[in-house]
């Protein structure tokens, strides 16, 4: 972020809630923190996050050489990516230092450094790809990013991201909730727009919404009344989730438009 005391703001929101013991015991102490991408047969949170991760390797058809996790949170998306790239190969940034500390852990002998995500302090065509998980509608701005990101990709490499659209919002929600007014888009085809702006020579976002917001959603209005009965919740943790739930739900379903999955491949 260009607005440094805004940025740190937002690390610290974003530190609170990773490291809760709540969220963690709801994302399977697995470290990841997104929506995930939910099908038939997907029961916990912390599968779905591997499935989300899945869908968009798959849009990478072939998965050598050097890949950079941006917006790498507490490193649980870039240890997913040793199922397919060498540690040698997998670079990790962001903005939080506890969280880099975390992603330390999570996937030894990574690189990790702290970064801003529109500044990428790397040479141009230095990765074969790029990955970004729910984080790109912070970046001041959205598009800086998909700038740096192009211009750091290898002929032929692809960045494959997910992403959210928000409805409007009013500009003092926005900047508590630090999302730039700029970046805000009303449909997928815009953000396809926005990739070919950016100068990739082809392009796609799809719009992942019910598989992966409408599945968060739901499973996390289950989750609660699910882990009582089944004797992993006390009741003042079960109150404590039940009242955690509603607001989250209550959040995501005043401010999400969309929820995309998309790509972009230089030439």
């Amino acid at each position: 972020m260009t607005n440094q005391p805004a940025s740190q703001e937002m690390v610290k929101g974003y530190d609170l809630q990773m490291y809760d013991e709540g969220t963690a015991y709801y994302y399977g102490y697995s470290d990841f923190y997104n929506y995930g991408y939910w099908q038939p047969g997907i029961e916990s949170q912390k599968a779905a996050c591997e499935n989300l991760v899945e869908k968009l390797l798959a849009f990478i058809p072939d998965k050598r050489g050097r890949i950079l996790d941006v917006a790498c949170g507490m490193g649980a998306t870039t240890r997913h990516l040793l199922n397919y790239y060498s540690a040698a190969d997998v670079v990790g940034v962001n903005i939080s230092e506890a969280q880099l500390a975390r992603a330390r852990q999570n996937a030894p002998g990574c690189a990790f450094l702290a970064m801003d995500a529109t500044d990428l302090q790397f040479e141009d065509a230095s990765f074969d790809n790029v990955i970004c998980v729910e984080a790109a509608f912070h970046f001041d701005t959205r598009d800086k990013f998909l700038r740096e990101a192009h211009r750091i990709l290898k002929p032929g490499g692809r960045l494959v991201l997910s992403d959210i659209l928000f409805l409007p919002i009013h500009p003092r929600a926005a900047e508590r909730m630090h999302i730039p007014l700029v970046n805000q888009l009303d449909s997928p085809a815009a953000y396809q727009e926005r990739l070919l702006a950016a100068g990739f020579q082809e392009a796609m976002v799809e719009d992942a919404t019910q598989a992966c917001w409408r599945g968060f959603y739901d499973h996390l209005g289950r989750w609660p009344k699910q882990e009582r009965q089944a004797g992993r919740l006390t009741f003042r943790q079960y109150t404590r989730a039940v009242i955690t739930t509603r607001l989250t739900r209550n959040f995501l379903k005043r401010g999400v438009r969309y929820y995309v999955l998309g790509w972009g491949q230089k030439g």
